[in-house]
């Protein structure tokens, strides 16, 4: 496929992409205002790892609307970030009961509450876990009473809340007041499970963020999804598209002695038409990338299932995977290219190949050519 057919037909697929991209931003920007966060209750337990018992209370949080905001905002921020979907083991086990209790009357909520509270410490006790504050929530959105939804967050102890627990009448309860700027510092939400009733409606849709997660661990810690919510990973498109971007940077980075320019080029051009899909097949994607060099196909679609399986087995249920838009929009609208000097070339990818070309083979010295034509030329003085 020569360079023109190339540009045309990822520029049709850009548009396409687009045109998703705008219908799912309509429907959703319609429902946004509708979709902002509620706190209906809270209640906060200490869980510090240190202490021979978790602190536990007996009554919901008195929510003023600063520290409601707050927690809001929290979930917001958290959802927004959140990137792996979960499914209770046992849809009917003890830890979807508790989490179903959360949403009944004011004794369950917080029983379930302090029996999940108790069921974290557990799970931090024989582990150096860092401590912190076990927060449950319920939660509506845009005030719809059958959205109703659970969070349950892991947060590091933030000095700017401060937290007061009392006992009187064998009864503890802990209440929160604001010290300083309450904006909201995701950093400090260590983990954070966001619960929603699933279609069926016997069972939740779980979605996970960790911001403590290492590189060894599968996103989420095995302690919180594991052992805590007794759940097992789902990972979702965001994050099968980012690995697969990652992935095949991280591939491509290692045969630069191998593919010329042309090839690299051809690459990141079937990488963007691929991209516009719903699902992206690995066999046809490496097809496309290395049409001069079949051998490198099986290695490279091994590269990448090889990640997305260690993303998890559901990332890729046979030889294709979900695509993101709004992962995938930015590296299929535009083309960015990183050159010596801290150098960047930001060109719309539809007309890439009209403004740049890219010379098939290095120079002498090794380095990439590159021709840039343009009727327009002068430095942006405004910042």
């Amino acid at each position: 496929m020569g360079a023109a057919r190339t540009a045309a037909r990822v520029g049709a697929l850009t548009r396409h992409h687009d045109e998703r991209r705008a219908a799912l931003a309509a429907s959703t920007a319609s429902a946004e205002a509708a979709r902002q966060v509620r706190v209906e209750r809270l209640i906060l337990h200490g869980v510090d790892n240190r202490d021979a018992q978790p602190r536990l209370v007996d009554e919901p949080v008195l929510l003023s609307d600063e520290i409601a905001a707050f927690f809001a905002q929290h979930i917001q921020a958290a959802a927004g970030r959140a990137d792996w979907k979960a499914r209770f083991r046992e849809p009917a086990g003890d830890v979807a009961q508790l989490c179903a209790g959360l949403l009944a009357g004011h004794e369950a909520f917080v029983d379930a509450s302090r029996r999940l509270a108790a069921r974290l410490f557990a799970q931090m006790r024989p582990r150096t876990i860092a401590p912190g504050d076990f927060v449950a929530a319920v939660y509506v959105l845009g005030g719809n009473a059958e959205q109703r939804r659970v969070a349950l967050l892991k947060l590091d102890p933030d000095r700017r809340l401060v937290r007061t627990f009392t006992t009187q009448g064998g009864r503890t309860k802990v209440t929160i007041s604001a010290n300083g700027n309450l904006l909201p510092d995701t950093a400090r939400l260590q983990k954070c499970a966001l619960l929603a009733t699933a279609p069926a409606g016997d069972t939740f849709d779980i979605t996970l963020l960790d911001t403590q997660a290492g590189p060894r661990t599968e996103g989420v810690a095995a302690f919180f999804y594991r052992g805590f919510l007794a759940a097992e990973l789902h990972p979702s498109p965001r994050r099968c598209t980012r690995d697969f971007l990652r992935c095949t940077d991280a591939w491509l980075g290692t045969r630069h002695d191998v593919l010329s320019p042309a090839d690299e080029t051809a690459f990141y051009e079937a990488r963007r038409a691929a991209l516009c899909a719903e699902e992206l097949d690995l066999a046809a994607f490496a097809a496309a990338a290395l049409p001069r060099h079949p051998a490198l196909r099986g290695e490279l679609i091994d590269e990448a299932a090889s990640v997305l399986l260690t993303t998890g087995p559901q990332a890729l249920p046979g030889t294709a995977l979900a695509v993101d838009p709004a992962v995938a929009g930015p590296v299929v609208s535009r083309v960015v290219l990183e050159l010596d000097g801290g150098a960047r070339l930001i060109v719309p990818a539809e007309r890439f190949a009209d403004l740049v070309r890219v010379e098939p083979a290095r120079t002498a010295d090794n380095k990439y050519r590159l021709v840039i034509e343009s009727l327009t030329l002068r430095e942006v003085s405004e910042r």
